[in-house]
């Protein structure tokens, strides 16, 4: 059973390295002009979707390197279940809106802090990385 609860922390870790490195990529990439409406910290539906299809590979990805570690299929449901627990913890947390307009060159990490997603994408990503995390770890079902 140990083994199952270090292989669903490592596929979590393993979730959270590559959408650090996913996102440092599309921010670079788009900067913060494209990432935001104008003057705001409210994300356009495109960035939400594209956040959505990012959070989908490093899901799979996660469920993958839980697959490599794991004992069991336990250790797929246990990493499922924390992606969901805490995505919805996430999604339940009071949304605190920065009291200032955006300025128009801010930080990777003020982006991350500042961020207002839609209400329907705090509820969706929980279930897509549960997915994402499903299908990277199919091998243990197999």
């Amino acid at each position: 059973m140990l083994r199952n609860i270090l292989a669903a922390i490592a596929g979590y870790i393993a979730m959270a390295a590559v959408l650090f490195a996913l996102f440092s990529l599309l921010w670079l990439t788009v900067g913060p002009s494209r990432a935001f409406h104008p003057g705001s910290w409210e994300v356009p539906v495109g960035w939400a979707l594209g956040s959505l299809v990012l959070g989908l590979a490093a899901a799979y990805i996660a469920g993958r390197v839980c697959a490599g570690v794991a004992h069991d299929a336990r250790a797929a449901t246990i990493l499922i279940a924390m992606v969901i627990v805490f995505g919805v913890v996430r999604a339940l947390m009071p949304v605190e809106t920065p009291a200032e307009p955006r300025p128009d060159d801010v930080s990777m990490m003020e982006a991350t802090a500042g961020a207002l997603h839609p209400a329907w994408f705090n509820w969706l990503n929980p279930l897509i990385g549960a997915v994402g995390v499903w299908f990277g770890s199919r091998k243990l079902r197999a």
